[in-house]
């Protein structure tokens, strides 16, 4: 069977916070030609934090040369969005001794509880580092989520922090929907 071919992105801009949402935009265009809709608030908030990072990277490195954006779809339909940077040293992931008041530092954690696969990796002879992640594994298997029980009191514990306009509160709510969904709901697949 032969399945459509779904379209692919490459997006060049200088490292500067105004380009987060260009950024943003070609993401959530790629996810519409592909009629991939389902995948949109999470891909977009992951490329926000990513491309966030590089950008912010840049800066604190004086590091004037190009982010690059790559979202494309793997042979098993799978989101794949990989932003490149030059500036040396790779991210770290906070511990849970981050101060919770602290206005940055849980970019990586959102990344890794919320992407189906995510990494970082130094880039071969090039300067700089990539950071990645997949959406869209379609398990082989999915367990019911009618009566779960734990999904309505997630879903409506995020639902009151956005209603309340807790910016944490709701990075630590979409956090646990979704690390509750991979875990209780999905059986895992391969990823590429």
């Amino acid at each position: 069977m032969n399945t459509p071919a779904t379209p692919d992105c490459s997006l060049v801009f200088p490292p500067d916070p105004a380009w987060v949402r260009a950024a943003r935009e070609a993401v959530r265009s790629l996810l519409a030609a592909a009629h991939r809709t389902e995948l949109t608030d999470t891909a977009l908030v992951l490329t926000s934090e990513v491309v966030t990072n590089a950008v912010n990277a840049c800066q604190a490195q004086h590091c004037n040369a190009p982010v690059r954006l790559n979202a494309e779809w793997t042979q098993r339909q799978q989101l794949h969005v990989l932003v490149h940077d030059k500036a040396p040293g790779l991210p770290m992931r906070r511990g849970a001794s981050w101060p919770p008041d602290a206005e940055s530092g849980r970019g990586l954690t959102l990344i890794a509880h919320s992407a189906d696969a995510w990494g970082v990796c130094e880039s071969g002879g090039d300067r700089g580092k990539a950071t990645w992640f997949v959406l869209g594994v379609r398990p082989a298997k999915a367990r019911s989520l009618v009566g779960c029980t734990d999904c309505k009191k997630l879903e409506t514990a995020r639902r009151r922090a956005v209603a309340k306009g807790e910016e944490t509160r709701i990075v630590e709510a979409t956090i646990a929907v979704r690390s509750h969904f991979r875990h209780a709901h999905l059986m895992r697949g391969e990823l590429w």
